[in-house]
């Protein structure tokens, strides 16, 4: 099992950070999570949500969080959360690539479009605040004679809320949203409706006639209610022409690459005629996704299709060194990457092979503008992101004249890899040593492996930094022994918890190669 796919779960963050090399010191599947660890506090990380906002995921305590995963992967269905309600369920999780099934998304647009046929509309609806109002002790954790300490100590104690991002906590909302389900459908049968429904944890999707629409929320709102839930105010109505013209995002993939495969089949064809002429191609795909975005209705949607045209087998298998570099390919590349910077992941080892790209000096005034814009924002994804593009394309000197706006971010693992870099000054040093709230724990984990003199004493450090707070309010010599015989273990052994950046590519190669394997027709295969 894949931990840091579990650890973070569908974010690409989990590109960067990894669990499985950690050394545990025992067994941990084995030691009671209720008597040897404690509460501990998660480590905060934004990511862009749309139009300027923001949603934070929260990384809980590594040796917290591993207890936890063994301690709860043997209940029903864990690894396949599909199974807990196969009729209503929406999404399928995959935990080798750490995302949902590629191909899933399509069958389930292809089976909405025939319920539009079926009945009058779809109604989309959401749980308010779901993560956070879920009751730990609604899990029914002890009819499998477990305890619900595990999961809140994950969250500093908390048995109201669900920390977001990671598996576990997937896990749980869709075991619970399978419990409103099943309320849902007895409800509606109860009551004769003519509606069927799915969903994926706080999304709903009813399809029903017009007359019923109103018998369909009084319904949701009243089973909610049996959960200490509502529903947000604002609701989604849809027709099949509506939905129609929505969901856009698989013919234009495939649009674009067609376009743009008879662009090269022209290009041969003209070099047959004229076969003195080299074959040069256009990068014509560019022109095409922007044209391309005037028709999706929404932010959200026109970042998706560039980010996912990025992630084809097509577009990744290119031999670039036959196409011939415009003035206008330039910015129309910067624009999309603007637009849409988690493309960076999928496209900056294919610039960086591009001489002509990679050396133009617009290039690297582009992605320094951005990336101290990105410092200056509360997306810690997106900062990454440009973090790692500035490494593929060996423009380090960046890297030193951002460390003041790395320091201002609050974005720990950025901070992490500054500090593997030494890019830190000595009084930008002294101002993270400072930082010894347990919230800190990440970027301190760090600063203590690449800090010689930290490293020299371990035994003060580590319960300076490391050692959870609720040790302090309450000791224990068992509890405290587990961590910090963890954490000396792997900093002694030299792990760090982020990636080197090779490794990051490689991560996301592997993911890509495993996306492409589960998907039985890819959007490039026209």
């Amino acid at each position: 099992m894949n931990l840091s796919n579990i650890y973070n779960f569908r974010n690409p963050v989990r590109h960067f950070i990894s669990i499985d090399q950690l050394d545990y010191t025992t067994d941990i599947s084995t030691f009671d999570p209720v008597c040897e660890l404690c509460w501990t506090k998660p480590v905060s990380f934004r990511i862009y949500k749309a139009d300027d906002c923001f949603r934070t995921i929260k990384m809980p305590n590594i040796l917290n969080f591993v207890r936890a995963y063994h301690y709860y992967s043997g209940l029903p269905n864990f690894n396949d959360i599909m199974n807990l309600d196969p009729h209503h369920k929406r999404l399928e999780a995959n935990l080798d690539t750490g995302d949902f099934v590629s191909g899933n998304y399509n069958l389930q647009l292809n089976e909405d479009f025939i319920n539009l046929c079926n009945y009058d509309v779809l109604i989309k609806l959401d749980i308010s605040e779901y993560y956070g109002r879920i009751y730990t002790h609604y899990l029914d954790l002890d009819v499998y004679g477990l305890e619900d300490n595990a999961l809140a100590w994950l969250n500093n104690g908390r048995t109201s809320g669900l920390l977001m991002g990671n598996y576990l906590s997937l896990y749980f909302a869709e075991y619970l949203s399978s419990k409103i389900s099943t309320a849902l459908q007895e409800v509606i049968d109860a009551d004769s409706i003519n509606c069927v429904f799915k969903y994926f944890s706080d999304d709903f999707y009813f399809f029903c006639n017009e007359n019923d629409v109103e018998k369909v929320l009084n319904l949701f709102d009243k089973v909610l209610e049996e959960y200490d839930f509502v529903r947000k105010e604002k609701k989604e109505k849809w027709t099949y022409e509506t939905y129609n013209e929505y969901n856009l995002l698989t013919r234009y993939w495939k649009a674009t690459i067609r376009n743009w495969n008879l662009d090269v089949l022209k290009d041969f064809e003209n070099h047959e005629k004229h076969p003195a002429s080299p074959v040069t191609h256009r990068y014509s795909f560019l022109n095409q996704l922007i044209y391309r975005l005037s028709g999706l209705q929404d932010e959200k949607s026109k970042r998706s299709f560039i980010t996912n045209f990025f992630k084809t087998k097509h577009f990744q298998s290119c031999d670039y060194t036959k196409y011939k570099v415009h003035s206008y390919d330039l910015h129309q590349w910067f624009f999309l990457i603007k637009y849409a910077p988690e493309s960076l992941l999928y496209v900056s080892h294919i610039i960086g092979d591009i001489q002509d790209i990679k050396e133009n000096p617009n290039t690297k005034t582009f992605f320094k503008a951005r990336y101290k814009e990105a410092l200056k924002q509360e997306l810690h994804d997106v900062q990454l992101y440009f973090y790692y593009a500035i490494k593929m394309l060996d423009f380090d000197d960046i890297i030193t004249e951002t460390t003041e706006l790395v320091l201002q971010s609050q974005n720990q693992v950025l901070i992490s890899y500054y500090i593997k870099e030494n890019a830190f000054s000595v009084s930008q040093i002294s101002s993270l040593k400072a930082l010894t709230g347990e919230e800190y724990w990440f970027q301190n984990y760090h600063l203590i492996l690449y800090t010689p003199s930290l490293r020299s004493d371990l035994n003060t450090n580590i319960k300076k930094y490391l050692i959870p707070e609720r040790l302090t309010a309450k000791p224990n010599l068992t509890r405290e022994a587990r961590y910090y015989n963890f954490y000396e273990t792997n900093i002694q052994n030299g792990h760090a918890l982020i990636n080197d950046i090779s490794d990051v590519y490689d991560n996301i190669s592997e993911y890509l190669d495993l996306r492409y394997e589960e998907t039985a027709e890819d959007f490039d295969e026209e």
